[in-house]
């Protein structure tokens, strides 16, 4: 038998992951575009596929007009 939220991590165990504290998870949720969760009951969970989904539309390439002069 599969386990339903294996799928799933909790707030701590993604603050785990990205080695932040839980309130910049927090405050990553409340962005305009921000982390994706799932809300049951008084429990939220964030789907891996979702978060991953999440950092690659938050990634951005360096401005190579910003270059240091030498």
């Amino acid at each position: 038998m599969s386990n339903l939220l294996s799928d799933y991590l909790t707030r701590e165990q993604l603050a785990a992951e990205f080695g932040v504290t839980l309130r910049t998870i927090a405050r990553w949720q409340k962005l305009p575009d921000g982390l994706p969760k799932t809300t049951i009951g008084n429990r939220t969970l964030y789907r891996i596929a979702s978060v991953r989904a999440w950092m690659e539309a938050n990634e951005r390439q360096s401005n190579p007009r910003r270059r240091r002069a030498s």
